[in-house]
């Protein structure tokens, strides 16, 4: 399998999921609006990060019947991809 890039953008989002999760001690806790408000960043371009993190399934996100973003959590394999960069 080919190596997969991370942007500086990637790798703070999956930072900031592993920090939550310790904090949170496993929980689901962490919101879309969460994660903009601690990176800080633009809506726009987080979204489209979390998308390819999806994509990559190394996170899940939660969405409303609606289709708009309420969770995130990291699967297992992002759970390694997050211990790599730390």
């Amino acid at each position: 399998m080919a190596t997969q890039r991370l942007s500086r953008l990637h790798q703070r989002i999956l930072q900031w999921l592993a920090a939550d999760h310790q904090r949170t001690r496993g929980f689901i806790v962490s919101s879309h609006e969460d994660l903009v408000h601690a990176l800080r960043g633009d809506k726009g371009n987080i979204s489209r990060s979390l998308r390819t993190l999806e994509a990559r399934g190394w996170i899940v996100i939660g969405r409303t019947a609606g289709g708009r973003a309420e969770s995130l959590a990291r699967t297992p394999a992002g759970l390694e991809k997050a211990s790599e960069i730390c």
